[in-house]
């Protein structure tokens, strides 16, 4: 017997015995059910007429066509506006300036320094391809050794020691960068792991970090295990006053960020006797949370669509709740038809959950700052919507951060998203005391990026979803790869790595990569 869970708390719900729904929900859905005979249901449940007759008009009457019918009087609920939202508006496609964008680069490179004139005439004389911003690099670096001018041997010196770097720095055609990239990450991994161990029982540490966090990256997680936001705001509001750099609005805008639910400003107490809820709301968690009693019934009220009596109007303290009274003339009926206990738990289940403010997935919202040299404050939070607090009002779009990949990818695109992997990646492996050229993470983040979308290096992303049969078989599920390649005819050219090493031939990279022919003179 498969029982449709879904299908026998409807039931249950519309006040049918236990034993009835748990034989009518047998693998039947709920449109299933509402088109079941009376004669249908007194075979099913094992029953006579009249008790399948009464199900029967039980089923019927919950049908939102029956419900119409009824025509009893609704109760009115204000439906309050949302003043935080901000309105979408589509921003008008542009086309891509790359003169603009190199102005941008340059804009803060400092073309009348005398040092900077220097190093770009020596490299302009020398045809030593190297642009402005390295050159202005080098002048920052020069000026940090306290060098006020520097010789025309020096000049000549420092452009040369810079093109060296550089050529040095080129990667040779048909060089296996991916194989230099793997073992680069691989190796100071393997450092990373150990010293992992020892964030654990550290109070600072609430972020994954270390090995956990480049596993969850590579594999492309669609939630981290700890998704954190840094949520900066405007300059000013929109009546034009200062916005964050006043503690106060900043700390506003946190408590409207962060999720409130009944169970953080109220303790919940089911009268089993009285089948009635009661709420005792806690009056300094509701001054933390910027709430009242009156908005906490008001939005009680809209979400459960529920008569909610309470010991004072003005300023309300506890609650009451009783499963199904919609309305204060209800009440007198109470004693008649008295709420089922099961009816009783649900409810409460319900209101435990219910999130009364606040944003899906904040669970904290934190406000971090001054900034010494602006003054700014920001807030950082436990859980990520990038989303939705992309929409809040106040909310600086262009520099609010998650450490989410997949929410970047889904608000922004796949070059935001290639952007955040080598951001967390570097990040990741800086705060473990790790030195990675920061080419090795383009490198990765380009592969996982390269077909538009976010894919996990693994046998469901890259390596699963490589040309070559071999290279697929190496890393994973060897016989599944084999077994479909020979199904559908499918034919390996041998123009990787992997495949090569399998079958025993040369690679073609490197030395491997030129071919030379033989071709001998006839007599």
């Amino acid at each position: 017997m498969v029982v449709k869970s879904a299908t026998k708390k409807k039931l249950m719900d519309l006040g049918i015995a236990e034993e009835y729904a748990h034989r009518l929900a047998d693998d039947r859905k709920w449109d299933d059910v509402k088109i079941l005979s009376a004669g249908e249901i007194a075979q099913t449940c094992a029953t006579d007429s009249g008790m399948a007759q009464q199900i029967s008009e039980v089923i019927q009457g919950s049908t939102k066509a029956a419900q119409k019918e009824k025509a009893t009087p609704k109760t009115l609920i204000r439906r309050r506006v949302a003043s935080r939202r901000r309105k979408k508006s589509l921003l008008p496609l542009q086309s891509y300036d790359s003169e603009e964008k190199m102005r941008q680069i340059h804009r803060d490179i400092d073309v009348d320094d005398p040092i900077y004139v220097q190093l770009f005439d020596v490299a302009a004389k020398g045809d030593i391809r190297i642009t402005p911003k390295t050159i202005y690099d080098l002048v920052l670096g020069i000026h940090a050794r306290g060098e006020k001018k520097l010789t025309a041997a020096q000049a000549r010196k420092v452009i040369a020691s810079a093109d060296a770097s550089m050529v040095k720095s080129r990667v040779d055609p048909y060089e296996a960068v991916g194989i230099t990239t793997a073992q680069s990450i691989g190796e100071p991994g393997t450092q990373m792991t150990m010293r992992t161990f020892h964030y654990a029982g550290v109070a600072t540490v609430n972020v994954t970090q270390g090995l956990p966090r480049v596993i969850e990256i590579v594999d492309s997680r669609k939630v981290p295990k700890t998704p954190t936001m840094k949520v900066y705001l405007e300059e000013n509001n929109s009546k034009g006053k200062p916005l964050r750099t006043d503690e106060k609005k900043v700390q506003q805008i946190a408590a409207a960020l962060e999720t409130t639910t009944t169970r953080d400003i109220a303790s919940i107490d089911v009268d089993v006797a009285q089948r009635h809820l009661n709420l005792q709301l806690n009056v300094s968690n509701l001054r933390l949370k910027k709430m009242t009693g009156a908005e906490v019934r008001d939005k009680l009220q809209r979400a459960l669509r529920l008569y909610i009596q309470v010991d004072n109007e003005a300023r309300p303290k506890i609650l009451k709740i009783i499963p199904g009274i919609t309305k204060e003339d209800d009440l007198a009926e109470l004693a008649n038809d008295p709420p089922t206990y099961t009816a009783l738990l649900q409810l409460e289940e319900k209101v435990k959950k219910l999130r009364l403010k606040g944003l899906p997935d904040i669970v904290r919202a934190n406000v971090q700052g001054p900034n010494r040299d602006t003054g700014e404050f920001y807030i950082s939070t436990i859980g990520s919507n990038l989303a939705r607090v992309s929409e809040f009002a106040g909310v600086d779009r262009g520099r609010t951060y998650t450490n989410n990949i997949n929410e970047i990818y889904q608000c922004f695109g796949v070059e935001a998203a290639r952007q955040a992997i080598i951001n967390e990646m570097k990040d990741t492996l800086e705060g473990a005391g790790l030195e990675v050229d920061v080419r090795h993470l383009i490198t990765v983040s380009d592969v996982m990026t390269s077909e538009g979308e976010v894919r996990a290096i693994g046998r469901h992303g890259v390596s699963g979803t490589k040309h070559s049969i071999l290279a697929r078989s190496a890393f994973e599920v060897t016989v599944n790869h084999l077994l479909r390649a020979a199904v559908i005819g499918e034919r390996d050219n041998l123009r990787g790595v992997a495949e090569n090493i399998i079958v025993g031939q040369p690679v073609a990279l490197g030395t491997g990569s030129v071919q030379l022919y033989y071709i001998p003179e006839e007599n």
